[in-house]
C-alpha cells in the first residue's frame, strides 16, 4: 500500500481520537473537582477501567453544517438523539433502531531504555551479543519468569491503530461489530532492514455477530447470553488453545517461531463459533493455512516424474468450553487437530504430518478475575464493555484477593520414526503449569512453576530433529522452572519496589557414542527454545540457571512511569568455541564465565 494511503488512515484515526473518550489509561474524561485516581502499577492482565461515556456521534452533513446549530431540545430517555439513527427507511410504522457508534482508538506504548545486560563479558563472547551500555531495548533484559502470560516484555515501542465500529443488526437481538487492527513495531521500522512484514502487520482484525438469547440483568445477577460468531479474515493468532501464554499452542505467528503450521505462507484466516451461557461457554472453530509442500507430478508430454513445490491448504480444528462450577471455581477444557503439510523425507514422502491434543485448567479465585492472556483478547472500543490492553493494576486498600490455577497440555505429533525406515510414529509432548497470585491491599506476590518436556519446547518445529521422533538410544530432560516475585506500592510516594527470582532446569538432548579407544562419551545439548541451543563440552551435563532482579517503579502520571532495575544471571550452560592453546589448530568448545550482571532504566508512556 502506498505511503499516502497509510497517512490517510493515520490521520483519520487521530481525528477520531479527538472526539472519542480518553483511552490513555481507560479512564473517563476528568471534570473539575474530581478526586485523584487510585494509584496504579503495570500488570499483564487487563482490568476493566470505569465505564467511559460513548463518543457523541455526528449526524449526516447538511447544508447548514457550516453554521453553529441551535441547542438541541432534550430527548426522552427512551428516544435516541437524531444523530444516533442512520438514514435508513424501515417501512411504515417502524422506528429506526438505536445505533451505538463506538469510536476508533489507538493503543500505544513508547519506551526509552538505557542499560547494559552484561557488564562482565567482552562484546562477542556471548550470544545474543551484548554491546556496551546503550539506549534501546535488548532481548537479554527479559528474564525467563517475566510476563509469562504475554508475548511482550512490556518495553516495546508499539502502536495499534484500531478502526472499530459497532451497530445493531436489522434482525432483532442481533449485534454486529468489526475492527481493523494494525500493529506498528517502531523498533523494527527504525532498524532500517526494509522488512515491513515484521514492522507493520495485522494484530487480530475481525468481524463479529452476537445474537442475544438473554439480556443482562444486574438485579437478578444475570449476564448476557447468546451465540457469538467471530470471523478472522486475515489471521487467527489470537485464537489459540492452552491458557498460560508460554504453554499455548495452535498459534500462527511464524516470524516468532510460534506457528503450528510449519512452512506457512501468509496468514491463517478462520472463524470461531461460541455459545455464551450463564456460567458456561462452548466453542468451536476452524483455521486454514497455505503450506509449501513437495509434490510429484508427471512432466507435461512425458512419462517422467517431476518434483515440484506448491502451496496447499491445510486445516486446523479447535474446540472446547468452560464452566463456572461456583463463583470461585472455573474449569476449562479444549482440544484441537492441525494438519502440518506432508513429509519430504524419501521413505515417508507425501505422508501427512499432523498434531492433535488437548488442554485443561482449573482456577480457584476470589476477588480476582480468571487469568487470561491479553494476547488472546479482541480489541474492542465498547463503552458498555470497556477494556484496555495492558491495563494498569488497581489497588483497593484493605481488600484481599487471590487466584490459584493449574494447567495441563498434552499433544501427539505424527512424525517419521527415526529408528524404523518408512514408518511414522506418534510422539507425545507434555506441559503443565501451576500459578498462585495474591494481592492484599498494596502488596502483590506470585509463585509459578512450569514443566515442559523437550518435544513440547519444540512443538512448532515439530520434533527436536525436524519432522522426526526422538531416537530410541537418545535421552532427554524436561524443562522445569520455579519463580517467585513480590512488590509493594507506596501510595504516598507513588513508588513500587519489587524483587523477582527464579531457577530453571533447562531442557536437554543427550546422546552417547564410542571413541576410537572404545570408551563411551556423552554429548549434551541445552535447548532453551526452538532455535536457541547450546552444545556443551564432551562429558558435561546441564546445570540449573538462576536469575534475579530488583526494581523500583515511579508512577509519574496516569500514563507515564519510570523504572530502574538491576539483574543477575548465573548460567553455566553457555559455551563458545576457541582454539586449543596447546595444539594451535584444534578447536575446543568451552564454557563462558557463568555470571552475567546487568542494569537498566526505562521511561514509558502508555496511551
Amino acid at each position: 500500500m502506498r505511503n499516502g494511503t497509510w497517512l490517510s488512515v493515520a490521520s483519520a484515526a487521530l481525528l477520531t481520537l479527538a472526539v472519542s473518550p480518553a483511552w490513555s489509561q481507560g479512564e473517563p474524561d476528568k471534570k473539575p473537582g474530581d478526586a485523584a485516581p487510585a494509584p496504579t502499577t503495570t500488570a499483564t492482565e487487563a482490568t476493566p477501567p470505569p465505564v467511559a461515556p460513548p463518543a457523541v456521534p455526528t449526524a449526516a452533513p447538511t447544508a447548514a453544517a457550516a453554521t453553529t446549530p441551535p441547542a438541541a431540545a432534550p430527548q426522552p430517555a427512551d428516544k435516541p438523539p437524531e444523530g444516533d439513527r442512520p438514514n435508513i427507511h424501515h417501512g411504515p410504522g417502524k422506528a429506526a433502531p438505536k445505533v451505538d457508534r463506538a469510536g476508533d482508538f489507538m493503543d500505544t506504548r513508547l519506551t526509552w531504555t538505557l542499560g547494559d545486560d552484561d557488564v562482565l563479558h567482552a562484546t562477542g563472547l556471548a550470544y545474543p551479543l551484548s554491546p556496551n551500555t546503550s539506549i534501546g531495548d535488548r532481548t537479554q533484559y527479559r528474564l525467563f519468569f517475566d510476563n509469562l502470560n504475554s508475548r511482550f516484555s512490556g518495553r516495546e515501542n508499539l502502536t495499534h491503530l484500531v478502526m472499530y465500529k459497532k451497530l445493531p443488526g436489522f434482525i432483532p437481538n442481533l449485534e454486529t461489530e468489526a475492527a481493523l487492527v494494525m500493529r506498528v513495531d517502531m523498533a523494527q521500522l527504525s532498524s532500517n532492514t526494509g522488512n515491513l512484514n515484521t514492522a507493520f502487520y495485522d494484530a487480530g482484525s475481525y468481524l463479529r455477530l452476537f445474537y442475544f438469547t438473554q439480556r443482562a440483568n444486574k438485579e437478578k445477577g444475570l449476564k448476557d447470553t447468546g451465540l457469538d460468531l467471530t470471523f478472522f479474515p486475515l489471521d487467527t493468532d489470537r485464537f489459540r488453545l492452552g491458557y498460560l501464554y508460554d504453554l499455548s499452542w495452535g498459534g500462527t505467528a511464524a516470524y516468532i517461531n510460534q506457528s503450528m503450521f510449519p512452512r506457512i505462507r501468509g496468514g491463517a484466516p478462520g472463524f470461531k463459533l461460541q455459545y455464551q451461557g450463564q456460567g458456561f461457554s462452548v466453542f468451536g472453530g476452524i483455521k486454514t493455512a497455505s503450506i509449501t509442500q513437495v509434490t510429484e507430478v508427471l512432466s507435461p508430454g512425458t512419462s517422467e516424474v517431476e518434483t515440484i513445490k506448491l502451496a496447499e491448504t491445510n486445516y486446523g480444528f479447535l474446540g472446547g468450553g468452560s464452566v463456572d462450577v461456583t463463583d470461585f471455581l472455573r474449569v476449562d477444557v479444549g482440544g484441537g487437530y492441525f494438519q502440518q503439510g506432508t513429509f519430504e523425507l524419501p521413505d515417508v514422502f507425501g505422508q501427512r504430518v499432523y498434531t492433535f491434543g488437548g488442554s485443561g485448567r482449573i482456577v480457584v479465585h476470589q476477588n480476582m478475575p480468571v487469568p487470561r492472556s491479553v494476547d488472546f483478547l479482541l480489541y474492542r472500543n465498547d463503552p458498555n464493555n470497556p477494556q484496555i490492553m495492558f491495563a494498569p493494576a488497581k489497588y483497593t486498600e484493605g481488600e484481599f484477593s487471590w487466584a490459584v490455577s493449574a494447567e495441563v497440555d498434552r499433544l501427539e505429533q505424527n512424525l517419521k520414526d527415526f529408528d524404523v525406515p518408512g514408518a511414522t510414529k506418534l510422539q507425545p509432548a507434555t506441559a503443565g503449569a501451576a500459578q498462585a497470585v495474591v494481592q492484599s491491599g498494596y502488596l502483590r506476590a506470585s509463585l509459578t512453576g512450569i514443566y515442559r518436556d523437550l518435544a513440547f519446547v519444540v512443538r512448532n518445529q515439530p520434533g527436536y530433529i525436524p519432522f522426526q521422533t526422538m531416537p530410541n538410544d537418545a535421552k532427554s530432560d524436561p524443562e522445569k522452572f520455579f519463580a517467585a516475585s513480590t512488590d509493594y506500592y507506596l501510595a504516598g510516594l507513588r513508588l513500587t519496589p519489587g524483587i523477582g527470582v527464579g531457577m530453571k532446569f533447562p531442557s536437554t538432548f543427550r546422546s552417547e557414542s564410542t571413541d576410537m579407544f572404545g570408551s563411551t562419551i556423552g554429548r549434551t545439548v541445552v535447548v532453551r527454545e526452538q532455535g536457541n541451543i547450546s552444545i556443551l563440552p564432551l562429558g558435561k551435563n546441564a546445570v540449573p540457571i538462576v536469575q534475579t532482579r530488583v526494581s523500583l517503579r515511579w508512577d509519574i502520571s496516569e500514563m507515564m512511569a519510570a523504572v530502574i532495575w538491576g539483574q543477575y544471571v548465573r548460567d553455566n550452560n553457555a559455551t563458545f568455541v576457541q582454539r586449543d592453546p596447546n595444539e594451535g589448530t584444534l578447536t575446543l568448545r568451552t564454557f563462558l564465565k557463568p555470571d552475567f550482571i546487568g542494569f537498566g532504566a526505562s521511561v514509558q508512556a502508555r496511551f
